[in-house]
């Protein structure tokens, strides 16, 4: 029965989204059946897509991810400008998750924004509370239930500028093959017990606490102007937006170099932005709370990686702040 509703439910999306997107190439918005009989969500995870090559793994990954996050988070996946003989898939997957949101932006000939799609995606969310969700970050079921209860337990209504990050393991090939192997053998766990064995074999390249999967009011990521969409492509979009929110959130002095990039390596010594950031995601670490990003070939997309243009653009934006060199903490 179950199946043959999810079955309809995708012809009608498809029926639909046809519909829309011939008649005017403009943003397009579905939402997954029964989503208005679910409780209010924790938070709403926002998920940007733009599939243009290795479309089977990414499609593969996008499924396998909304079929571990929990009800009780709300869902939008942003589609910035993929090609419409992929439009369709992306939107039943969607569509088959209760409380969850397609919303289709008309880009394709734009240069694939993480910044743009988040905006849009916090935009259209129905949540106090967004969190943003790259598709190669991944945790078990029980991993987003950790991550529910930290949000009831550590954001306050009274001070709408506190945000935090959840760390993020960047996987080596190896390690994300166990991984999955993981999710298989261990659904009713969280990713701490692989996080820590992987560490010790090899299978982690390199672990990111002040990640971009940061966890934040939406009125007030709104209200400071959301991502800065001039860091577009990939590349210093999140360190861009957690300079502001911090500066507005201090929860320690900043190094007396914070504008130096000390590189996606291990951090050992308080240098940098980068290691100023992780101590927003050290409460989650410390309560053993851990995504794992999945390892993939560099993208093939034309433009995609921007690092050279957007971390020079950041580095001159935190020289010139001047609160780069003022006693925050």
């Amino acid at each position: 029965m179950v199946s043959t509703l999810r079955k309809m439910y995708r012809r009608i999306a498809r029926v639909f989204l046809h519909k829309k997107l011939d008649a005017n190439d403009r943003l397009l918005t579905c939402t997954s059946p029964c989503a208005e009989n679910l409780a209010a969500p924790v938070a709403t995870i926002i998920v940007p897509i733009r599939i243009t090559h290795q479309a089977s793994e990414a499609l593969a990954r996008l499924q396998r991810l909304l079929s571990l996050i929990p009800s009780c988070f709300e869902v939008v996946v942003v589609d910035d400008g993929s090609p419409k003989r992929w439009q369709n898939e992306i939107c039943n997957f969607a569509m088959a998750r209760p409380n969850t949101q397609y919303l289709y932006l008309p880009t394709s000939k734009r240069r694939f924004s993480l910044a743009r799609a988040r905006n849009s995606g916090a935009r259209q969310s129905i949540s106090e509370i967004i969190l943003f969700h790259d598709l190669d970050f991944l945790g078990t079921t029980e991993t987003y239930l950790q991550i529910a209860n930290i949000i009831q337990n550590r954001l306050f209504p009274d001070n709408k500028q506190h945000f935090f990050c959840i760390p993020v393991a960047f996987l080596t090939e190896q390690g994300t093959n166990s991984y999955i192997r993981y999710l298989q053998s261990s659904p009713q766990t969280t990713n701490w017990a692989f996080y820590q064995e992987a560490e010790q074999d090899g299978g982690v390249k390199f672990l990111v606490q002040g990640s971009s999967c940061i966890v934040v009011y939406k009125a007030y990521f709104l209200e400071i102007g959301g991502h800065d969409e001039s860091y577009d492509g990939h590349g210093a979009e999140d360190f861009e937006l957690l300079h502001r929110l911090s500066s507005n959130y201090p929860i320690a002095k900043r190094p007396v170099d914070y504008p130096v990039n000390t590189g996606s390596g291990k951090i050992i010594e308080y240098r940098g932005f980068r290691a100023f950031f992780a101590l927003y995601g050290q409460d989650c670490l410390k309560s053993g709370c851990v995504l794992v990003h999945l390892f993939h070939p560099k993208r093939k997309s034309s433009g995609y990686y921007q690092h050279e243009r957007n971390f020079a653009k950041l580095k001159s934006l935190m020289l010139q702040d001047t609160s780069c060199s003022d006693s925050h903490g």
